[in-house]
């Protein structure tokens, strides 16, 4: 599993995007809030009408919604 560096995700920030998780679900088309901030070592998405934070350290990759991506 890669390891993110929270610098390197930044530019996703704003967008939609899609989260692999390591224990091999996903969120699919959801907003990236932001990249650690108030909670460092997460990153804050907006889903289904809800807020999430989830630990980086349980994300396998993340890619742009609407390209594909590697899982």
């Amino acid at each position: 599993m890669p390891q993110h560096d929270p610098g390197q995700l930044k530019h996703l920030e704003g967008l939609r995007v899609c989260l692999a998780l390591s224990d091999g679900s996903r969120i699919d088309d959801c907003e990236l809030v932001a990249v650690g901030g108030a909670s460092p070592g997460h990153l804050w998405v907006h889903a289904n009408g809800s807020d999430a934070f989830v630990p980086l350290t349980h994300v396998a990759d993340v890619w742009e919604a609407g390209r594909r991506g590697r899982g």
